[in-house]
């Protein structure tokens, strides 16, 4: 008769290991952002006329991968009332990770060519809930691959993910487009 391993026992408290962690990466990036004297303008805004028409367009496609990954995680979750299919998780993590790689570009210019800056309401709001989404990537892939965290603990920290890359989207790329226009 073989024993089954008995399931890890879950902790709660545990959560705030990956949210600290995160809130480091954060306050790191923001410092750097800070200290750092902006350059500017980076190699890579070479195809688009701006730095902020490179910004907007690149925004604009993590927009698009992050309804994607809210669609398939509800799908595997089965929010949707739809059967799951096998091909769900692939394309949610080729989505998470395409999303990630998409708004590399958009956070260097920032924090390289821009810095960190806080002259009004809403510039400190797109700098706080930018540096904010890398610290909650770090949490969400740290939650992931625990054993020991209740199953509400990864709903929860990808929804503030993904709420953070809306809100630094929406103070950023779409206050733009309303304000400006699409760039050309």
């Amino acid at each position: 008769m073989s024993e089954r391993a008995a399931p890890p026992r879950t902790r709660p408290w545990l959560i705030l290991v990956p949210l600290l962690i995160g809130a480091a990466v954060s306050v790191a990036l923001g410092v750097f952002g800070s200290v750092h004297e902006p350059a500017g303008e980076v190699p890579w805004q070479r195809p688009f006329p701006s730095i902020y028409a490179m910004k907007v367009w690149f925004s604009l496609g993590v927009l698009l991968l992050a309804a994607v990954q809210l669609c398939t995680a509800l799908w595997m979750y089965g929010k949707l009332g739809l059967r799951p299919r096998p091909w769900l998780g692939p394309v949610h993590r080729t989505s998470g990770f395409l999303a990630f790689l998409v708004s590399l570009p958009v956070a260097a210019a920032c924090l390289w060519a821009l810095g960190f800056q806080t002259y009004d309401a809403r510039v400190l709001t797109h700098g706080i809930l930018g540096t904010m989404f890398y610290g909650a990537f770090v949490a969400k892939v740290l939650v992931l691959h625990s054993r020991r965290l209740p199953g509400w603990a990864l709903p929860a920290v990808a929804g503030l993910l993904l709420a953070t890359v809306v809100g630094a989207i929406a103070s950023s790329a779409l206050w733009y487009i309303a304000t400006y226009g699409l760039p050309r």
